[in-house]
């Protein structure tokens, strides 16, 4: 398995991903790689669909952190595990904290420092990673959202590494995005856990739903065929969703990672996703993530 990118991030990757938000990097993660994560993916989701807890933090991550405890017991309630066998849509998060091969892809993987090398970072740090599977002709969809709002923190360097883990065909199952999008500052009000258990104020709009400006001249969607080991970059403020996986016969499994560059702070708020390990009350603001056991260092320029 290579530990650093079988193709260079040029120029090119780097000038892209500050223009429209998101790039394509394709062929710079191995076979091996893909190979290690479908299967320890597989041998997970048979246990979900058994049943089993989608879950397994340690202890020690629950302790004092009431929201992320409540989050868990309803994601692994005896209901939702009975809606994960059917429309075939799985997600699961989390994975690197209990399962030593999404560790060592999110430490040891070239994944750190092909980030690193395209947000022009002298450090990365792994924040935590996400599973997100669409079976074959599965019809459910993904509303367009950006991810910034959601996080506990702030900055421009808090991307998310979108691999792709089976073929992604562009116009049957691929993620889109709205090119140039990451220059929209809005802070919209996230689709969270705990967001969804508060108001929403006034001054925070939901996520703008661009299926109703498909037509638009001067909106541009992006849309990628990958090969398993191609990936995309993502700015934490760019829109993106998918639709159903109208492919026949191909399940589309993909890992996003996300990472914590230079400039990343603190900035928790009641509505955000929670962070094993660390409740909103000991994160301080304006403070960069420094747990090296939580969020270790992968890379340095």
């Amino acid at each position: 398995m290579n530990k650093h990118p079988l193709k260079p991030v040029t120029q090119n990757h780097i000038d892209l991903y500050k223009r429209d938000g998101v790039v394509l990097l394709k062929g710079m993660i191995d076979q091996e790689w893909v190979e290690r994560l479908t299967e320890s993916w597989l041998r997970m989701r048979r246990e979900m669909e058994a049943g089993k807890p989608s879950y397994h933090l340690p202890r020690e991550l629950l302790t004092n952190d009431p929201r992320l405890l409540s989050e868990i017991e309803a994601i692994d309630g005896k209901q939702r595990r009975k809606e994960r066998k059917g429309g075939g849509f799985m997600s699961a998060k989390f994975m690197h904290l209990w399962d030593t091969d999404f560790m060592a892809y999110g430490t040891e993987s070239p994944a750190g420092e092909i980030v690193g090398r395209v947000i022009e970072s002298n450090t990365v740090r792994f924040f935590w990673d996400q599973m997100f599977v669409k079976d074959a002709a599965c019809n459910i969809g993904t509303y367009w959202h950006s991810d910034f709002a959601a996080w506990p923190c702030k900055g421009e360097m808090l991307p998310s590494f979108w691999l792709a883990l089976t073929p992604i065909d562009k116009d049957l199952n691929s993620l889109e995005c709205i090119a140039g999008s990451h220059k929209d500052t809005v802070m919209q009000w996230p689709r969270a856990f705990n967001s969804r258990l508060l108001d929403r104020p006034m001054d925070r709009p939901d996520y703008i739903d661009y299926e109703q400006h498909r037509g638009d001249s001067d909106i541009r969607f992006l849309s990628f065929d990958m090969n398993p080991g191609d990936a995309i970059l993502i700015h934490p403020r760019v829109y993106h969703g998918a639709g159903a996986n109208r492919h026949p016969t191909q399940d589309r499994i993909a890992l996003t990672t996300r990472w914590f560059g230079d400039d990343v702070v603190w900035d928790p708020r009641p509505e955000c996703v929670n962070t094993p390990g660390l409740p909103f009350e000991n994160m301080t603001p304006g403070v960069h993530p420094d747990d090296a056991a939580l969020f270790p260092v992968v890379w340095r320029r």
